[in-house]
């Protein structure tokens, strides 16, 4: 609530030309990274049929396996943007998740900077409260700004984690 009112004092603070322009620029970056993101990201996951496995994630390697049965199928390298909370209906950032490896945060932060390079506060706040479907567009954004292959939406205890696919291959069933 205080961050909220932060922001919004802020936003009163700018001068009315400059918020629609940083709106507009957020927004018209936005609509770029999910029209460049998404299609590329719904190919990869139809191609290698990632629905319908069940998943694992290993953070001391960054190794995300998708199996069938217990048997592997696909394995792809990972970065964990961010979660989402289905209790608190918020969104955090994998780098300011302690329970994130520092490995598996790097491009993470490099999206934090991008945020404060371009002054996108939606890409530098540690956690805030937001729609479900928006932590898809925040996973779309840091998509597209570190040029990953494709996303993942993973279910955990308490909600969803949001994982980046940098590399992916399926499994070589003769070994």
């Amino acid at each position: 609530m205080k961050l909220t009112l932060f922001c919004l004092a802020l936003l009163l603070l700018m001068p009315p030309a400059a918020q629609a322009q940083k709106a507009n620029s957020y927004q018209d970056f936005l609509d770029e990274a999910i029209a460049n993101f998404l299609p590329a990201s719904i190919r990869l996951a139809q191609e290698y049929n990632l629905a319908s496995y069940s998943w694992w994630l290993e953070q001391g390697t960054g190794k995300l396996t998708f199996s069938d049965r217990g048997t592997p199928k696909v394995i792809a390298s990972v970065q964990i943007v961010g979660s989402y909370s289905t209790y608190s209906h918020t969104w955090k950032w994998a780098w300011a998740n302690d329970t994130v490896v520092d490995e598996l945060k790097k491009g993470a932060q490099d999206v934090k900077r991008y945020g404060e390079e371009k002054g996108f506060s939606e890409l530098t706040t540690a956690k805030w409260a937001c729609p479900a479907d928006y932590a898809g567009t925040l996973t779309a954004a840091a998509g597209y700004i570190l040029k990953a292959k494709g996303a993942y939406r993973g279910p955990i205890e308490d909600g969803y984690v949001y994982l980046l696919i940098t590399d992916i291959k399926k499994v070589d069933e003769k070994h």
